[in-house]
């Protein structure tokens, strides 16, 4: 789904839509595309050249972190173009990159992982398995032997997926006028922001046992760092859906 802008100049005006500019567009394709080459890349790497496993697995994290913090936050660099733009546009430019970028993850990667999770944990030395296996690898054991509080974690956020591709879909067939997808995606917000600090709570409770805290790479970036934006940014959703709907019931 593409990122749609919409320029909101007053309460209960609703300009049509505005294209991101190069620079903004540029940003969101070197941080999101980098993540989606990645996996292909480091498969070939591990499977076709012999590389380190454990190399490889620190390599994805560093680039899976700068892909992530780039492409949601792009909008709040000094990039020229968007100097006239306003803080609603800013604030919006920041929000879709960020729920879409869940809401594939959720559908994707997540998904998998929880339908196949058994096979997965057999396959450690298959070409298939290593979207996952780069995870583990880098020592989040959670996903290698999964307890049923975990899985249920997985499943919510899976389900938290769905629910915000139905708010998106809404929000574009209605110009993002339809005040009902803009409650889906910050419904979204909250969950996210619940089952993040459960995923960083429990570990933290279980005092470290599937993170090797003394490695930075698996601690710092990976256990950290990696998911800090599902911290931050549901409250910017949130933000964000409350001037939106401001818009919207003035529209009525």
């Amino acid at each position: 789904m593409a990122v749609t802008l919409t320029r909101p100049t007053a309460i209960g005006q609703v300009e049509p839509a505005i294209p991101p500019s190069r620079a903004l567009r540029g940003a969101w394709i070197l941080g999101f595309g980098s993540l989606a080459l990645a996996f292909p890349l480091y498969v070939y790497l591990v499977f076709g050249t012999d590389a380190d496993r454990g190399t490889m697995a620190d390599a994805m994290v560093v680039q899976a972190t700068i892909g992530y913090f780039l492409g949601i936050f792009a909008a709040c660099l000094p990039i020229p173009s968007l100097r006239g733009w306003t803080r609603y546009q800013r604030l919006q430019a920041t929000v879709l990159p960020f729920v879409i970028a869940s809401y594939v993850t959720h559908l994707t990667w997540e998904l998998g992982w929880l339908i196949l999770h058994e096979r997965i944990a057999e396959a450690q030395d298959s070409a298939w398995a290593y979207a996952w296996w780069n995870y583990i690898d880098g020592g989040d054991l959670r996903y290698l032997n999964p307890d049923s509080h975990f899985l249920m974690m997985e499943v919510l956020s899976v389900t938290n997926g769905c629910v915000g591709l139905v708010g998106l879909i809404l929000l574009r067939r209605s110009r993002f006028t339809d005040v009902r997808g803009t409650l889906l995606v910050m419904s979204t917000a909250v969950t996210h922001t619940v089952l993040t600090w459960y995923y960083y709570g429990s570990e933290l409770i279980g005092g470290l046992e599937s993170t090797d805290t003394s490695s930075f790479m698996d601690f710092g970036l990976r256990f950290l760092l990696l998911n800090s934006p599902w911290l931050i940014a549901p409250w910017l959703v949130l933000a964000w859906g409350y001037q939106t709907l401001a818009r919207q019931f003035a529209l009525r």
